[in-house]
């Protein structure tokens, strides 16, 4: 079967009603975009302008922003517009096909989301040696020794002294990743849950008519679009939003693919949340472990790894999905 074809088969199994798969409902698109869109610029405004207020703590201030009122909001958007039209919304749907069948719903979506996950740790690990090994201009080189990761290390930690004792790199990465994982499957996919459920769940239903590429491609360049707003307060980039926007288009799109893939696999609009939010857990190990790098090149969130996941989706598009029964 193909991925197209395993596209609109999964709509049989989700409930989505004939009309919303003829075509796309453009108009129902263009809404929830609107709504989520327009909510990110009140959001951002609103942190920008509290910002001043907060001195110090601002950046601490943008990243519980971001998870409690910017995140929730395609959740929000897909809501409204489900509800503007009188149509029963997935949320309904995916809580009648969860309490159906829970424990294998749920292990079945955290282990495609953990295999996933880790197979983006490991090729963004060789893509990054690869780019090291060939002399890709802040690239960065991994970390040789553990008296070399503890100087990192000492540099990221406000407050430290070399007089601070500071764990090798084995105790850190392992733990590091370990409680990724952790709080990916948990803490992190309850707030990942409210961009998965618009992303990966109303707007994938809606543009299933296109067909799975060309519906991931356009998911994925929305997507990284609405984090515009976010980016350009220094979200991620820092001051270099302006080339932060596009890089961020360029590792969301083909993330979406294995977003999208996850969601097929299982049937569940959960295993896309549990893979975001271990992604947001455990990606940012790669700033332990790289040194010397430029943060627009390099892992974590650099044009490396939109080389990464694009490696990754091309990899995971050649296997048989299967839409879940």
């Amino acid at each position: 079967m193909s991925s197209d074809s395993s596209f609109r088969a999964a709509a049989a199994t989700e409930e989505v009603p004939a009309a919303a798969v003829a075509h796309p409902a453009w108009r129902r698109v263009w809404w929830f975009y609107g709504i989520a869109f327009g909510g990110a610029v009140l959001v951002a405004l609103l942190l920008w302008l509290v910002g001043p207020m907060v001195g110090s703590s601002a950046t601490l201030v943008t990243q519980l922003g971001a998870a409690l009122l910017y995140m929730p909001l395609p959740l929000v958007a897909a809501l409204i517009v489900d509800r503007r039209d009188g149509r029963t919304p997935l949320l309904t749907t995916q809580w009648r096909r969860l309490r159906a069948n829970f424990w294998p719903t749920v292990g079945r979506s955290v282990g495609y989301a953990v295999a996933v996950m880790v197979a983006v740790l490991g090729v963004g690990l060789a893509v990054s040696l690869a780019a090291s090994a060939l002399g890709v201009p802040g690239a960065g080189h991994l970390v040789g020794s553990d008296a070399e990761f503890t100087e990192h290390l000492r540099q990221m930690v406000p407050g430290a002294t070399p007089e601070t004792q500071l764990p090798g790199i084995a105790v850190v990465v392992g733990a590091g990743v370990l409680n990724g994982l952790l709080a990916g499957v948990t803490i992190n996919a309850l707030f990942a849950f409210g961009e998965e459920y618009g992303w990966r769940g109303f707007l994938a239903d809606e543009l299933r008519p296109l067909g799975a590429v060309r519906a991931n491609l356009l998911t994925g360049l929305l997507w990284g679009l609405w984090h515009a707003p976010i980016i350009m307060l220094g979200h991620n980039y820092g001051a270099d939003w302006a080339i932060g926007i596009p890089l961020m288009v360029a590792w969301t799109t083909p993330f979406s693919f294995l977003l999208w893939w996850v969601r097929a696999r299982t049937g569940s609009v959960l295993a896309p949340a549990f893979l975001h939010g271990a992604f947001n857990g455990t990606v940012g190990f790669f700033a332990l472990i790289l040194i010397d790098t430029n943060p627009l090149v390099a892992l974590p969130v650099g044009l490396l790894l939109a080389v990464a996941l694009a490696v990754l989706a091309a990899v995971v598009w050649r296997l048989p999905t299967r839409s879940a029964a």
